[in-house]
């Protein structure tokens, strides 16, 4: 079994008290043993509480057949459980397959995957290549079958949408009482601001090429399941939580945010320039466009990476205490510095 990993910031907040009670563990282990048992499987082992943080709790499971995971969300994104389902019959080779799933209760189990990309992987150009093919065909797959409206949450993000987005949340936190915490500096909301300006005019450039689609907004490296016991390296996604309908090539921009952040130096030019080819190769197999427009889209879709985060964390508010709100108000602050630092 893993060892849990430490409570957060968060950790006296009402969500983490709730998932870490004893009558929320006792519900859940009994939840687990039923969905087991439907498969002939049973729990064999002391469960451990993997992960508690207000936004999501993971919890772990050690059966005969090896290790099953507990995933339950805060109700800001309550649509991952039944989203996943739904991706696993649409791609069940490229995403994870949960064993059951609970809508309602925003809960799924799947059994355990192995390891996911490690930061060697990251720093390797290849396999770099790897994931980037991967996440366009797993996209190109996925396109116009995933009706979101079937998952109440999700918030579509139309690109022209984007700067009136920024200026809705400056305005907001604006108002809010000088000791809030989501009060951030009066400097950044300026930079914001100017910010939205600059989304408007970038955004008016972009074609309809790649329609609006499944936006998977956290291709995060440790959101990868990395299976090499074919000796072939073969990919999985997973936590979608993140997910908005927007243009899907926001999905492929997060990530190569996380390869700097994972490798703390930049991508050089050749090497960004090669992982954009790789990924825009997928999907001009998949739409009838000018390869020019698709390599102009992309870069316009870079300055979206920051929105579709902030945006997407501000769904977690409304079910947060003040002592979250606290703990975590650096999460949404980041994601606002992201957006202002394309106003210069």
């Amino acid at each position: 079994m893993l060892p849990a990993r430490p409570l957060g910031p968060d950790a006296r907040g009402q969500w983490v008290q709730r998932w870490t009670s004893p009558e929320w563990t006792q519900a859940a282990d009994d939840w687990v043993r039923c969905r087991l048992a439907e498969y002939g499987r049973r729990i064999s082992g002391v469960p451990v509480t993997y992960r508690a943080r207000f936004w999501s709790v993971v919890r772990c499971y050690p059966t005969v057949e090896g290790l099953v995971w507990l995933k339950e969300n805060n109700p800001g994104h309550r649509f991952e459980a039944g989203l996943v389902a739904v991706l696993a019959q649409l791609a069940p080779d490229d995403v994870i397959v949960p064993i059951a799933v609970d809508r309602e209760r925003s809960r799924m189990l799947s059994d355990d995957q192995g390891s996911t990309l490690t930061r060697p992987d990251v720093a390797d150009q290849a396999t770099r290549r790897t994931v980037v093919q991967a996440l366009a065909r797993l996209q190109c797959t996925l396109l116009g079958r995933v009706d979101t409206a079937e998952h109440p949450g999700i918030i579509e993000l139309a690109p022209i949408t984007a700067g009136d987005r920024v200026r809705a949340v400056v305005h907001e936190w604006a108002a809010l009482q000088p000791d809030h915490p989501l009060r951030p500096e009066p400097a950044l909301l300026r930079r914001a601001a100017r910010a939205a300006d600059v989304l408007d005019r970038r955004t008016a450039s972009l074609s309809n090429a790649a329609p609006l689609d499944l936006e998977i907004n956290d291709v995060y490296p440790a959101n990868i399941f990395a299976d090499r016991s074919t000796g072939v390296l073969r990919l999985r996604f997973f936590d979608f939580g993140n997910a908005v309908r927007g243009h899907p090539f926001v999905s492929l921009h997060g990530f190569l945010d996380s390869v700097v952040e994972w490798t703390g130096a930049s991508l050089s030019h050749a090497h960004r320039e090669a992982l954009y080819e790789a990924y825009l190769a997928v999907w001009r197999d998949r739409l009838d466009a000018d390869p020019y427009v698709l390599r102009q889209d992309l870069a316009t879709t870079e300055a979206l990476v920051g929105v579709h985060r902030l945006v997407s964390w501000l769904r977690l508010v409304p079910y947060a205490d003040s002592l979250e709100l606290q703990a975590r108000a650096e999460i949404p602050h980041q994601y606002l510095a992201t957006v202002a630092e394309i106003a210069g």
